[in-house]
């Protein structure tokens, strides 16, 4: 049986992705000046900053407009149902939220949102999030707790491995992100890592970590985090290209950060810390170019 399909892509076609891709990336150039957003297949997000509310609302509102009018245009239907806003401020005091409307329905104000697999909060203190993964994490514990059986459990690698694949890739997942979280939020994942390097090993609960971390080759988090971290800013680095090159490079307040050291700091001065942390100066790197195959 076969049958004409006007708009979408096939379901199940090897092309449908790309095409798809393709179609839906000329929605970023949609927004107005002023509003900025990222777009991952069919996750998009929009953002806009300022001190006057009412000039926020009315670019969001535009911004909002345009691309449901494109979407009509172009065969997408932006649902309502799954559209939320997240207003990020850490003023004290009475502060208004804005008013949205997308298919004549209110934008809902939420305290916080997940994108991407992380969670966003209205603060940006990523407490939700760090409390979502260690549950998350946790579940996933029993698995380990299954195959180490003195009697019938594999082996310490095996284990090692098991925990790297289910548990540690997790924790890495975003870690550049929501590592700017304060040590004491982030400290709730260090009981997950330490409990599943015990199990691998078969360790006692009264084992030393830093005895744990030596038996199976693997570093704390917050050294990890500091590793990963170092990479995304190479990679920004070496790539004049990347849409955060020229922030990261050349970081802002600068001066803020190291008068206020309760404020969390933007990732290109994070990175400047860890590199004098290292004794590591600035170096130029050189740009990757892409060769075309033979």
């Amino acid at each position: 049986m076969f049958f004409y399909q006007e708009e979408g892509v096939p379901q199940g076609s090897v092309l449908s992705v790309i095409l798809f891709i393709i179609k839906i990336n000329a929605v970023i150039k949609q927004l107005p000046i002023g509003v900025n957003g990222s777009l991952f297949v069919d996750d998009l997000e929009i953002h806009c900053s300022g001190e006057d509310m009412g000039f926020v609302e009315r670019k969001l509102q535009e911004a909002v407009n345009k691309i449901s009018e494109w979407g009509k245009k172009n065969g997408f239907q932006i649902s309502s149902q799954k559209t939320v806003a997240i207003h990020f401020c850490r003023r004290l005091g009475l502060h208004l939220d804005p008013k949205l409307l997308l298919h004549d329905c209110t934008i809902p104000i939420v305290r916080d949102a997940k994108y991407l697999g992380l969670i966003f909060d209205s603060k940006l203190t990523f407490k939700p999030h760090v409390n979502y993964l260690k549950r998350k994490c946790t579940k996933s514990l029993n698995i380990i707790k299954m195959l180490s059986g003195t009697s019938y459990g594999a082996d310490t690698c095996t284990l090692l491995k098991v925990y790297k694949a289910l548990i540690r890739s997790k924790l890495d997942y975003g870690c550049v992100v929501y590592g700017s979280s304060s040590k004491s939020v982030l400290k709730a994942l260090d009981t997950v890592h330490h409990q599943g390097l015990r199990l691998s090993l078969g360790a006692f609960r009264t084992s030393p970590i830093q005895s744990i971390y030596v038996l199976s080759n693997e570093s704390s988090l917050e050294l990890r985090r500091e590793r990963l971290t170092l990479n995304t800013f190479l990679k920004i680095k070496s790539n004049s290209s990347h849409p955060m090159h020229y922030k990261v490079i050349n970081p802002i307040y600068g001066s803020l950060f190291s008068l206020r050291l309760s404020f969390t700091p933007t990732f290109g001065f994070s990175v400047g810390g860890i590199l004098r942390n290292l004794n590591v100066n600035d170096f130029p790197i050189l740009e990757k170019v892409d060769e075309f195959p033979p």
